[in-house]
């Protein structure tokens, strides 16, 4: 009898630890459509822009050189901005740290740059949910959603480069993004275990790629004053 309960007790456990577990592979819901800028009208002059990587302040360094990238295509896609290949920039500018007058104007005089822009990421966060149901414990069946709330903030300025020795920013502000993602599973517990979702890499990438949009848009506004 204590054997059948012990045995019993241990079930449990299991069942309770393995929290409906779902053999199949986890399908990740995420919206997919491609971010678009503001079209420069035909004929217009893009200014030259340097830029270099921006800081991180959030500890998520792996969202640090894809927002370089990622803001590089969206400014020359606008057709608004020349954008000089950042790791040219790089080699006179490392990081945020070394800018100064001088410095900005080597920038200036070797790459024919008018504007130089960086910022920094200031936030990144994930919240999750999740919700659910199981038959017996998962014993029969399971069926189990998580909802990924991602939050992504990011800081910039741009400085005019004619107005050197004195640098003056000429547009500076901060971009805050919300976007949530869900991935869902559903099957039996005694089975293979499935896959799981690097939500973080993938969530996080897409929002900066939304975030940025924004400053880009906030950009071509500035400039348009």
């Amino acid at each position: 009898m204590k054997r059948a309960l012990l045995l019993c007790g241990i079930l449990a456990v299991m069942l309770l630890s393995a929290n409906c577990a779902s053999p199949q592979p986890t399908r990740y819901e995420t919206l997919e459509e491609k971010v678009e800028v503001t079209r420069a009208p035909q004929g217009t002059r893009p200014v030259r822009v340097a830029l270099i990587s921006f800081r991180d302040s959030t500890n998520q360094g792996f969202l640090v050189q894809p927002a370089t990238a990622q803001l590089t295509s969206l400014m020359v896609r606008s057709g608004y901005f020349q954008v000089i290949e950042p790791s040219l920039v790089e080699s006179v500018i490392k990081t945020q740290s070394d800018i100064t007058p001088e410095k900005l104007a080597e920038v200036k005089e070797k790459f024919q740059a008018e504007y130089f822009l960086t910022g920094t990421l200031t936030n990144f966060e994930i919240r999750e949910t999740s919700s659910g149901t199981c038959l017996l414990l998962g014993l029969l069946w399971s069926n189990q959603k998580k909802e990924y709330i991602v939050e992504t903030g990011i800081d910039y300025r741009m400085v005019g480069l004619d107005s050197l020795p004195n640098p003056t920013i000429v547009s500076a502000d901060s971009v805050a993004n919300s976007r949530t993602d869900t991935s869902s599973s559903a099957g039996m517990l005694f089975s293979q275990t499935g896959s799981s979702v690097r939500v973080k890499q993938s969530s996080g990438g897409k929002l900066l790629r939304y975030a940025l949009k924004d400053v880009v848009e906030k950009l071509i506004d500035d400039l348009a004053r």
